[in-house]
């Protein structure tokens, strides 16, 4: 069963995904200054080259763990023995935690380009604008990439899934059954952490490495000083 709904998961990305395809439209940046021009299709291209697979992983996923919490929760009314309808009642729970994950929080990067693409590059000051959008995506994709390192989101898998095994194991007196599901748990739940889009890094690195870390974009920083002079203070301000 959990082969089949695999097959079917990733079968359905195999049909949707390609429909969500954008067509990469050719924008005209002429009216950008060239440093503003090159940083933006560099932005622009890594963009929408990660875009493809962060849709797929977040159909697959999506369609994955969604069709797990249907047929678990259709199937667990049915079930005769006891520990199995309790088995599958954890696995249903445990799959719609993970479907409400992805639709609440979906990768920044299924989204590609789009975001930035909203800002006409009309003048120097709007392409200034796409950039800064472009550079806040490609900051949050690399933030998301790194993410899949972080030990607490490894512990809260295990953890979960310890948990949803203990119920079994303990309250249902199965523990063959208990720990089993929370051993696949636990390894479903590490390939979905490590198989989240993750070159975003390497692109921020990339491009930082290239243009430096858009420090021309900063707000400007205002400081204020006091000396004192003959009589009192003066006062000054740099921008």
């Amino acid at each position: 069963m959990r082969k089949t709904l695999v097959a079917v998961a990733f079968g359905m990305v195999g049909l949707v995904a390609p429909m969500l395809a954008q067509a990469d439209e050719g924008v005209d940046l002429g009216r950008c200054s060239g440093g503003t021009r090159e940083r933006l299709s560099f932005i622009e291209n890594r963009l929408e080259e990660r875009r493809p697979y962060a849709n797929y992983w977040w159909l697959g996923w999506t369609g994955f763990y969604g069709l797990g919490t249907v047929v678990q929760s259709a199937r667990a009314p049915f079930e005769g023995d006891d520990s199995k309808q309790a088995d599958d009642v954890v696995s249903a729970v445990k799959a719609l935690i993970g479907v409400t994950r992805l639709v609440i929080w979906p990768p920044t990067a299924k989204e590609g380009a789009a975001p930035m693409r909203v800002v006409a590059p009309t003048d120097e000051s709007a392409c200034r604008e796409r950039l800064r959008i472009g550079e806040e995506l490609m900051r949050k994709n690399a933030r998301e990439s790194k993410a899949r390192w972080d030990w607490k989101r490894h512990a809260a898998n295990v953890g979960l899934n310890v948990a949803g095994g203990l119920i079994v194991a303990e309250g249902w007196d199965d523990p063959w059954r208990g720990w089993r599901s929370a051993g696949i748990g636990i390894a479903v739940g590490e390939a979905f952490g490590f198989s989240h889009p993750w070159k975003a890094d390497d692109d921020l690195a990339e491009y930082d490495q290239k243009f430096g870390q858009s420090a021309d974009l900063a707000p400007t920083k205002v400081s204020f000083e006091v000396a004192p002079r003959l009589g009192g203070l003066s006062f000054g301000m740099r921008f």
